[in-house]
This record gives C-alpha cells, sequence and structure tokens, in this order.
C-alpha cells in the first residue's frame, strides 16, 4: 500500500506534458505503461527477482504492449503489433525524446511520439515500486525510491511547454505524495502519526506558497533551446523571382493545379515579414518552421474553412503552397512518407516549406481557413495589432513624403492606412516591363522603391507595390507583410480543377490589426499608362543603397566595452544539452552551498564532539584515557535524554541504565582515579569498547529523527545557559 504513493506519484508528474499531446491516447499510454510496470515490480519482489530477469520482463512488456499503446498508427486493427511497428517501437526508444520536442504541439499519436511519455510512466512506476518494496523501510538508502517521481517530473517538465501554470501545481502534487510515502513508514503510534502529517502539511503549505509567488513567466526547457533542422537562409526570397515567373520562362508554365478554390481565394506560396532594404525575406518569428503532427488545432472563427487538392507540375523550391492557416496536410502519392518527413510550417506565418524542395508530381490534401481580405475602402475603422515583426533596415527615399502628403488631415491610423494605399493604387499602373510594355525595371530594394515614388506616373507591378504598401503600413504603426501566392479568378469553382501559370503569381500584403491579420489587395486596376511627366531639372535625385549606408559618427568604446560588444555579438553556438547540464550542476553547487551554510552549526557541534572524543582517547596517559572514556559514556548518556547529576557516584549513573558495559566502565574509572595503580592498555582498550557498545545499544533503540537529536545536542557541553541569558530583562 505504501508503494501506491509513489507509483502515483510518478503518474501524476508526467501531467506537464499533456499540453504536448491533448489527446486520449496519451491518458492510456500513461496508465498503462504505469500498471505495466506496478505488476512487473510486484511480481518481481514477490518472487525475488534479479535485476536482469527484471530487466528483460520490463524490455518484454514494452516490445508487447509498446506498438497499440505508444504506436497506433502501426498497429494492425488497432491491437496487434507489426514487424514495422516493432521497429519503431525500437528506433524511437533513442529517436523519439528529439522528435518530440522539434514538432509543433499538440502531437496527438503522431508516429512514435507517444513512445517517451510510455516509457517515463512504465519505467518510472516499475523502478519507484521496486526500489519501496525491495529496499530495508528503516534503511537511509530505501529514501532513494522518492528521487524517482522527481527524475520523472524534470523529464516531463524539461519536455513539456515553455509556459505552464500545471507545473507548479503538478509539483505540489507530487512532493504531497513522496511525503505521503514517508509518513505511511513510519511508526503509527499517535505521536509519530502527528508528526507525519505535520511533514505534509508543510510540504503543501510550501508548495502553496510558491504557487502564489512564482510568477508565470517563459522557462527555458529543451523546446525552445533546440536547434530546429530546417532553417531559412537570409537571403532567401521568393518575391525576388516574381519578374522571373510573369515574363520569363515560367509565365506559361503549369505550375500547379488545384481544386478546391472558389473566386477570390487565396493560394499563399511564402509569407515575408523581414526587408533588408535589398530583398523582402523571412525573418523574425516568421522563419520560425517546425514539424507538425499532421493536424493542428485552428480557430473556426478565424476564417473559412477550405479544403483543397493541389498537385505540383514545374512549381520548384521549398514553398509549399496552402490556402490559409493549416489545420492538417497529408501528401499523397509513392513519395507521402518521404515528403511528410520533410515538411516543415511556420504557424505564425502561415508558410510550408519543404527541405527536399517541391516536385513534379507531388501532390497533398489540405485543410486550412483563410482569413479575410478587405478592401481598401474599408481600412479606416481598423487599428494596429500587437504582432511583431522585424523593423525595415532601410526606409526608401519619397516614402515618407507621399504617407505625409497623401495621409495628410487624416486622423486615426485607419484613416491614414486607408488614405496612402488608395492614393498609391490610384497613382500606380501596372507593367512588367516585357515586350510592347512601358519600361518597369524589376526588384523590390530600396533604390527600386525610391524610384516608385519618384517616377510620375508611378510604374510597377504586384513585386514593388506589395513592397511599397507594406513599407507605408509599417510607417503608420501597423506591422504588416507581403505574401507572394495566387488569387483564384473570377468564375472559379471548388468542383473544379484550376490550374495555375506563372502569370497568375501575384502578391499582396497582411497588416496586424486588433482583429488579427488581415489581408488587402494593394495592385493598381491594369488600365492605360499615360506618358512620362518630365521631372523638376533642379533636381537631382542620387542612388540609394542598403549596402554602403552614409557614414555616421559613432561614439568611441572602450577596449572593454568594445570587447563586451564583440562578445554579445557572437552567437551563442554551445550546444544545448551541454548547456543542461551546465545549469543542472550550477543549480546543484549553489544548492549544496546552501545547504552547507544553512547546516554549517550543526556540522560545528558534530566537528566538536568528534575532537573530544578523539582528544580523550588520545590523552597523555592511560589513567586520563579511563577517566576520558567514562566522561564520554557520560555525555553520550546526557545527549540522549538520560539524567546524570553531579551528586550522583559513576557507579549510580551507570546502575541507572541498567547496561553492563556502563558499570563495567564506571568501576573501571573508579579504580583508575583512587586505588593509584597504572592502568594496562589492554584496559584502556576495553573501556573504550564498551563505550562504543553502549553507543550502539542506546543508538538501536531510537528513532532516526532520535539518533540525529541526540547527535547535534549541545547538554554534554554543560552549558551555562543561565549566565549567557542574564542580560535579558527578567519576567515580574
Amino acid at each position: 500500500m505504501r508503494a501506491l504513493f509513489l507509483a502515483l506519484a510518478v503518474v501524476v508528474s508526467l501531467v506537464p506534458l499533456w499540453p504536448v499531446y491533448q489527446t486520449p491516447a496519451f491518458i492510456v499510454a500513461v496508465v498503462v505503461g504505469g500498471l505495466l510496470g506496478a505488476l512487473i515490480a510486484l511480481v518481481s519482489a514477490r518472487r525475488s527477482w534479479s535485476v536482469l530477469a527484471t530487466v528483460l520482463a520490463t524490455v518484454g512488456a514494452y516490445l508487447l504492449v509498446g506498438v497499440p499503446v505508444a504506436i497506433p498508427s502501426q498497429a494492425l486493427f488497432g491491437i496487434l503489433p507489426t514487424l514495422q511497428g516493432e521497429l519503431s517501437l525500437i528506433t524511437a526508444v533513442v529517436l523519439s525524446w528529439k522528435q518530440l520536442v522539434t514538432v509543433m504541439p499538440p502531437v496527438g499519436s503522431y508516429e512514435a511520439l507517444l513512445v517517451p511519455a510510455f516509457i517515463l510512466s512504465l519505467c518510472g512506476v516499475l523502478l519507484a515500486t521496486v526500489l519501496s518494496l525491495r529496499l530495508p523501510r528503516n534503511r537511509a538508502r530505501s529514501n532513494w525510491a522518492a528521487v524517482v517521481p522527481l527524475l520523472t517530473l524534470g523529464t516531463s517538465i524539461w519536455l513539456g511547454p515553455s509556459r505552464s501554470f500545471a507545473s507548479i501545481v503538478v509539483t505540489v502534487g507530487v512532493f504531497v505524495l513522496i511525503a505521503l510515502w514517508f509518513a505511511a513508514g513510519r511508526s503509527t503510534n499517535t505521536r509519530a502519526g502527528f508528526r507525519s502529517l505535520g511533514v505534509v502539511v508543510l510540504a503543501a503549505v510550501v508548495a502553496s506558497a510558491i504557487v502564489v509567488v512564482v510568477p508565470i513567466t517563459n522557462r527555458s526547457v529543451w523546446r525552445t533551446e533546440i536547434e530546429q533542422p530546417f532553417v531559412l537562409q537570409d537571403d532567401t526570397s521568393p518575391l525576388s523571382e516574381y519578374r522571373n515567373y510573369v515574363t520569363g520562362n515560367q509565365q506559361s508554365a503549369e505550375l500547379l493545379t488545384v481544386t478546391g478554390l472558389e473566386a477570390g481565394q487565396r493560394l499563399s506560396l511564402a509569407t515575408l515579414d523581414n526587408y533588408t532594404g535589398v530583398l523582402y525575406s523571412v525573418g523574425g518569428v516568421a522563419a520560425d518552421f517546425t514539424k507538425i503532427p499532421g493536424s493542428l488545432p485552428v480557430d473556426s472563427s478565424s476564417g473559412q474553412k477550405v479544403s483543397a487538392e493541389i498537385t505540383i507540375d514545374q512549381l520548384t523550391g521549398p514553398w509549399v503552397p496552402l490556402p490559409g492557416a493549416l489545420g492538417s496536410l497529408s501528401f499523397t502519392g509513392s513519395n507521402a512518407r518521404s515528403l511528410t518527413d520533410s515538411f516543415y510550417y511556420s504557424r505564425p506565418s502561415q508558410t510550408g516549406a519543404l527541405i527536399t524542395g517541391l516536385a513534379s508530381g507531388d501532390s497533398y490534401t489540405t485543410v486550412a481557413h483563410e482569413g479575410e481580405m478587405v478592401n481598401v475602402d474599408a481600412l479606416a475603422s481598423l487599428t494596429p495589432g500587437e504582432a511583431i515583426v522585424p523593423a525595415p533596415a532601410v526606409i526608401p527615399d519619397g516614402l515618407d513624403a507621399f504617407v505625409a502628403t497623401t495621409a495628410k488631415g487624416k486622423t486615426s491610423a485607419g484613416e491614414r492606412l486607408q488614405a496612402s494605399l488608395t492614393a498609391l493604387m490610384t497613382e500606380g499602373y501596372i507593367s512588367h516591363g516585357g515586350p510592347g510594355e512601358v519600361p518597369s525595371a524589376s526588384g523590390h530594394g530600396a533604390n527600386r522603391i525610391a524610384a516608385l515614388f519618384a517616377a510620375t506616373p508611378m510604374v510597377g507591378d504586384a513585386e514593388q507595390y506589395s513592397t511599397a504598401a507594406a513599407l507605408i503600413a509599417t510607417q503608420l504603426g501597423f506591422p504588416a507583410r507581403v505574401v507572394m501566392g495566387f488569387i483564384a479568378p473570377e468564375g472559379s469553382s471548388a468542383q473544379s480543377a484550376l490550374t495555375f501559370t506563372g502569370a497568375d503569381m501575384t502578391a499582396w500584403i497582411e497588416v496586424s490589426t486588433s482583429q488579427g491579420w488581415v489581408a488587402i489587395n494593394t495592385n493598381p486596376a491594369e488600365r492605360p499608362i499615360p506618358d512620362e511627366q518630365p521631372q523638376d531639372p533642379t533636381e537631382v535625385a542620387f542612388p540609394q543603397t542598403a549596402a554602403d549606408p552614409p557614414a555616421q559618427e559613432e561614439p568611441q568604446l572602450n577596449d572593454s566595452a568594445s570587447a563586451e560588444a564583440a562578445q554579445e555579438e557572437q552567437p551563442n553556438t554551445v550546444d544545448p544539452v551541454l548547456q543542461t547540464v551546465l545549469a543542472i550542476i550550477s543549480g546543484v553547487a549553489w544548492t549544496l552551498l546552501w545547504l552547507g551554510i544553512l547546516a554549517s552549526p550543526l556540522l560545528s557541534i558534530v566537528f566538536l564532539k568528534r575532537r573530544r572524543r578523539n582528544k580523550r582517547f588520545t590523552a597523555a596517559t592511560s589513567q586520563e584515557q579511563v577517566l576520558g572514556a567514562w566522561e564520554e559514556l557520560r555525555d553520550v548518556l546526557v545527549d540522549n535524554g538520560t539524567a546524570a547529576p553531579a551528586s550522583n557516584t559513576r557507579r549510580e549513573i551507570a546502575e541507572e541504565t541498567g547496561i553492563h558495559a556502563a558499570t563495567a566502565v564506571a568501576v573501571l574509572a573508579d579504580t583508575a582515579q583512587y586505588s593509584g595503580e597504572k592502568v594496562s592498555e589492554s584496559e584502556v582498550l576495553r573501556a573504550w569498547t564498551d563505550v562504543d557498545q553502549l553507543s550502539d545499544e542506546i543508538a538501536r533503540e531510537r528513532t532516526r529523527w532520535q539518533r540525529i537529536r541526540a547527535r547535534i545536542s549541545l547538554r554534554s557541553f554543560n552549558i551555562p545557559w543561565a549566565r549567557l541569558t542574564s542580560w535579558l530583562p527578567k519576567r515580574r
């Protein structure tokens, strides 16, 4: 019954993993693993199995039950293990831990990600129960069983989310269950029962205080420290290839075919939020790509649900077209498994990518929720949101003046945004710079956007207008980003297949508002372009560059400050696992230091008693050594609560103990002091042996706490407390 507390503590310690899984299969894995562990532990204790036999039984149970419990997708009929499932189960012992923290939660029962929870439950309950049952209850080493739920608790927190109030509450429950386990192992008398109850109450009070006092902030866990396997380069920008799609070799190329889009619905290729002055790329939180467990929870109120089937033809590159915030995605075809393993998703930017890149014939089905695309005329009521995007590295010349002129007289941020974007669409004209078109340079760097604002009329295409619109929105306080992709034309139907060519590629912007991200198509309507107006000859425009900005005076830093700044700029290349080990070592070291400081007074008492004993044992003469043995015996009796009045003789004190060894030492001490005869070395040795035997006999009759209290007792030092406290005011 006592071992049940530790088994429950192990199961409760796994609760912090629930936000990672959020599936009933997690509960099944933990419960089944715990029951198996407890069963093996009980049989092992009952039949006195060896360590090897217990380990073999555990491995057998893991292989027998692991597939249907921890990898249900690879179980035949959901209950029978398969060869593929067994192979996955074996490799998951090593690989699933890292996979768990690189997949976006909730992971559900995706692939073999339930294996860590199953192993922690099975091995944790098994080890805690075996140690609790098989180690002697009254031996100090039996307390090591209480370490097991603490280890499983630390592991589940380390594998869990970076922000979770449940971790603190669970910690309280685990400590209370451990305290109950300690209490159940003590004597059942009333005094001990109240003392054990006090331990439990104290643990609950301290843990409750921690819940109230400790702030719930982001913790550093493995999920936040580990380097994701898919990292985009800073210069990755499909927008720089836009002109090649609409005028180059891919203009008439069939890029992909999609079924499920209605007219006006969008198919996003990539979301770009980092403007370097040379190009718009993926940066900030938009570059946070992780694996997904097949499906993700999506707020149904965030937009219209879209179910689409997409087949890739000549579209290449890492970007996976998606119709909105991803709910689920399933690759089809013979290479579906490899594509699934290669797929990563950025939830903040709603962008998908393949490590291996797209290839002709790749196909997949997806369910997503598409956000609203609003008309420019409906922007006046919008207010800026709180999304975080990287600040533009360069603001093109002419943009601030354009915003100041077009938004003049407008009061709210939404009105200013509406006025500036309306002016951009009204004054702008579309040209891709192709044969027979008005010349229009490609690119979207600071020079090109500055030239766009300087020209009369403004001429460009979606590459320039989306960039200019995003920068305008940013200047007006709206976090903004550029989205490149396709928009279903009028007449499209979800029941019919729609083929997009390179000429269909376009770009729009999304701005963060108080209602979330809102899409805006800022491309001007296609119409005839008037002749170019002559510019003021007195104004000379110099080219703007993001690579070589004007030199600016910077404050000089001293050598130490420069060194610190250089050190801060160095990337953190320390392995996350090493960081964790160092953090644990540092925490343990500081804990031991503080425990040592707190325990130093008690350790000093033990040291002084040891020094006093050694001084008596190594006295100059054998007579003094025998008398020292009696003094040591008397101090042992006093520290253990036996009265030894100074008026009583040695024999009287010894006889009150009822221990023969005490009487023998008293007689020998009297003989050494009063007979005048020389004491032999054998008599000295016998006296000290009797003292040790008496000390051991007294210790056996007392509880552990009583023995500790005797070791740190100050009674034998005969300190005159009355004189030490004589300065205190007396009660009248």
